[in-house]
């Protein structure tokens, strides 16, 4: 973590600031220590550069680990995943994501948030047109150490901090961030809360942009995710929840309308028509 991003940091459960504790660092970034909040009692720590605000640092699974790590040397690495595109499906990703850039900061002095990142497919898209400060908000341990090391690898770890916690309780302090985007985060259960707390963290009058999925009513993946209660996105629900966190000048953009592809996700079901939307909004 970069000490940059030291002061932007709060208790996810009281928001107050932390105090760093133990800590070792190597030049402007720490890489051990433990965040104390003198509220709670909580104590978080760093390991290894990555601040955890979760559970799920305690035990590490070998296999997943080495499934994250195979994804990233014969896809990420080489930008092989492409190739699970097809041309027209590329097309739409490469608008989708130049449209996404348009409202993230790109000055030096400016420091944007990406949440749901993953092993960090769309940040690296991100890092190549930014010079400001970039936050990397992931829920699960493994997939942020897998994420550290592509950055590396890439050559992008520099001005990138990668926190380890939940989008819902972001551990952030109010008006944090010049920017916040999440590259299909959207689709992610309980997206309600983490466009609460984005709208919480960002600075006024700064941007919200994000991507996910919609399922066609009626289809086989939108009857399926209903009676699972797994979270399906609507072009009503997703503007509702924006304009319930305050948001406002919503914009809601179709890039893609298709068939699910790959027979192996549990959803969409393949065949299914889907449709790819991108959503930005404005906090006042």
């Amino acid at each position: 973590m970069n000490t940059a991003v030291l002061n932007l940091l709060a208790c996810p459960v009281c928001h107050t600031t932390l105090v760093l504790r133990k800590q070792k660092r190597i030049g402007v970034r720490i890489i051990s220590g433990n965040l104390y909040c003198d509220t709670c009692g909580k104590t978080f720590p760093i390991k290894n550069g990555i601040v955890c605000f979760t559970a799920s640092h305690e035990k590490l699974e070998r296999k997943k680990l080495k499934q994250l790590r195979q994804t990233t040397i014969l896809q990420e690495l080489t930008n092989r995943w492409q190739h699970l595109y097809s041309p027209r499906e590329l097309r739409a990703l490469k608008k989708e994501w130049n449209w996404m850039l348009t409202t993230i900061c790109k000055e030096k002095n400016t420091i944007h948030l990406d949440f749901a990142t993953g092993t960090g497919r769309f940040l690296r898209f991100i890092s190549s047109y930014t010079n400001g400060e970039l936050v990397a908000l992931e829920h699960d341990y493994a997939t942020c150490t897998e994420l550290l090391y592509f950055l590396k690898k890439i050559k992008k770890y520099d001005h990138i901090s990668i926190v380890c916690a939940d989008a819902c309780a972001m551990p952030f302090v109010n008006n944090a961030f010049n920017s916040v985007s999440s590259w299909h985060g959207l689709d992610e259960p309980f997206i309600q809360g983490a466009i609460q707390e984005s709208q919480r963290v960002l600075k006024k009058h700064s941007y919200f942009i994000g991507s996910g999925i919609h399922y066609q009513k009626k289809s086989k993946s939108f009857i399926l995710a209903k009676k699972t209660s797994i979270l399906f996105t609507t072009k009503e629900s997703i503007l509702r929840f924006l304009k319930t966190a305050k948001f406002y000048s919503v914009v809601h953009k179709i890039f893609f309308v298709g068939q699910w592809n790959e027979k192996e996700d549990y959803l969409p079901i393949y065949g299914d028509f889907y449709s790819v939307y991108g959503i930005k909004a404005k906090k006042k």
